[in-house]
């Protein structure tokens, strides 16, 4: 273990500096890239025409991204859209825009276009006296794009209305009422609008979420049987395992008959829904794999903190999906069992289960539980991989946002030197657990805390305090559970919640899904938000 730490603060000052320009040229296209013109564009040494050159890069032109060009050139440069003519009569006003103004300014603005000889769709519906129904005639991808564009706010006080069957049947077409759909059924507020969503239909071309959706819908209203009728459909709308055994287990729940807890037990896949049959019909857990490695000193070639050197190996697993298990040979050890298993599930096309417990030293002194829940979200956020990098910039294998890297490092009254220190798994497994004993001064139940990692304290806060969510009742807390409206979160939530459980019990504690998911609904045991 001396000689691992010994290896990973080395290759920290290895890569303890800002890239310049050449280097991320090279680098192959990635969120990892993407992090580091980041930083190279935050840089005060790097020119403005180096700034606009690294940005040019970038695989996704994420929001950090826009705020460092735009701080650096004073302007966020715009991509040119081939072959599109622009309307000169069409005045383009965003409904997100649009619905931060006053009524009164919608009109003068609309009046003054329209004396102009000019257009818009937008403020012809928003300026009207009454915009859901001018709104309701118009084509259906309009209606879509200004009902999804608005604030949340405007859509509770303007078109918080039912949508009549004619108006359905026509948007029921149009790729953009999936997101239509999303916003109406998470949206508690709208329920005038959420009720006219409770309808019979035979088959249609929207998505499993969306059908998915429309069926917990039918739930609320206590309408079970038209629940059951956009279940059939929605598993007619994926090939994921995960999926199939959300709908069986909806449909468990809804008729009670014990065919679907058996299709459940026979699920290669581990989730809630699976765990929870297995509860039911008294049948133990899957097995999972563990792996116990030897330790490697060093590798030719490969730095474990190094991002980019991930990147290659990902690469690598697209361009011979043939040979995963030569590939996960070479990564066969305790440094690097994230990526060997990592490679090995996916090796199995997710068959076989892999739940590591790396880094033991980097969790002394911390009790079972709070051992779970960091191997539970860690597995979920990065496989164990030191030097993973998502979009949005988080790093490490515990993901903390570049933000909370630098609060916490504050906290602990240490100068942070660069952020790939994060890389090493054991500063991010401390960072982790300093953040985690903050959310668990409120929180004490994994579901939550995992909302509180992935969504952060305000929207869980929020999320409890609601007047609808995780209260009893019928189907509860499982229809709490799929209402969430962050879609991330309300994933990710369930995922460590069966993490959690897995590694309570790898562990040597022995901890049922059922017993988690009962208390949900007593505020006494799971926070300190409710009453």
């Amino acid at each position: 273990m001396k000689y691992l730490l010994l290896f990973l603060l080395f290759s920290l000052t290895l890569w303890a500096k800002v890239p310049n320009l050449k280097e991320i040229e090279a680098m192959p296209t990635s969120f990892s890239k993407d992090y580091y013109i980041w930083r190279f564009i935050s840089e005060k040494k790097t020119s403005k025409r180096e700034a606009l050159q690294a940005y040019k890069l970038a695989k996704r032109k994420s929001y950090k991204l826009q705020k460092a060009i735009h701080k650096k050139l004073g302007y966020i440069p715009i991509e040119k859209v081939k072959n599109h003519k622009k309307d000169p009569k069409n005045f383009i006003i965003y409904p997100n825009i649009a619905s931060k103004k006053s009524k009164n300014e919608l009109k003068k603005l609309y009046k003054k276009i329209l004396k102009q000889g000019k257009y818009s769709d937008t403020l012809k519906v928003m300026s009207a006296d009454n915009p859901f129904k001018v709104l309701s005639k118009q084509r259906a991808s309009l209606q879509c794009y200004i009902f999804n564009g608005v604030t949340s706010k405007y859509r509770k006080k303007y078109f918080n209305k039912a949508f009549s069957p004619q108006q359905i049947q026509q948007l029921i077409h149009e790729k953009q009422f999936n997101q239509t759909i999303y916003k109406v059924v998470t949206t508690h507020a709208l329920q005038r609008a959420k009720r006219s969503f409770v309808f019979f239909i035979d088959k249609n071309n929207l998505t499993f979420e969306s059908n998915f959706l429309l069926a917990m819908n039918a739930l609320e209203f206590k309408k079970p049987k038209i629940a059951l009728n956009f279940l059939k459909i929605a598993r007619t709308k994926t090939t994921y395992q995960s999926q199939f055994d959300q709908v069986d287990f909806w449909n468990y729940l809804i008729t009670k008959d014990k065919k679907y807890l058996k299709q459940l037990a026979k699920s290669y896949s581990i989730s809630i829904y699976t765990l929870k049959a297995r509860d039911i019909l008294d049948k133990a857990y899957p097995k999972v794999v563990t792996p116990k490695l030897p330790a490697k000193k060093h590798f030719k070639n490969f730095d474990i903190t190094n991002p980019i050197d991930w990147e290659k190996i990902k690469i690598e697993m697209k361009k011979n999906p043939k040979k995963l298990g030569k590939l996960a040979q070479k990564y066969k050890y305790s440094e690097t069992v994230g990526i060997y298993s990592y490679i090995k599930e996916k090796e199995s096309n997710y068959k076989i289960p892999y739940y590591p417990m790396p880094y033991p030293l980097a969790m002394w002194g911390t009790n079972k539980k709070r051992k779970a829940i960091l191997y539970a979200i860690t597995k979920q956020e990065s496989h164990f991989i030191p030097a993973s990098v998502s979009s949005s910039y988080a790093l490490g294998i515990t993901q903390i946002m570049p933000f909370l890297i630098k609060h916490l490092a504050k906290e602990r009254r240490k100068k942070i030197v660069d952020l790939d220190e994060i890389f090493n798994p054991y500063t991010a497994v401390k960072y982790a657990n300093q953040h985690l004993d903050y959310l668990t001064k409120w929180l004490y139940h994994p579901l939550f805390i995992a909302y509180a990692y992935n969504g952060g304290i305000g929207f869980t806060r929020r999320t409890l305090r609601s007047s609808h969510l995780f209260k009893k009742g019928d189907y509860e807390p499982y229809l709490s559970m799929e209402l969430i409206d962050y879609k991330e979160t309300r994933e990710y939530g369930k995922k460590v919640l069966a993490n959690y459980v897995l590694y309570r019990n790898l562990l040597g504690s022995q901890t049922k899904v059922s017993d988690l998911l009962k208390s949900l609904v007593y505020p006494d045991q799971t926070d300190r938000f409710r009453k």
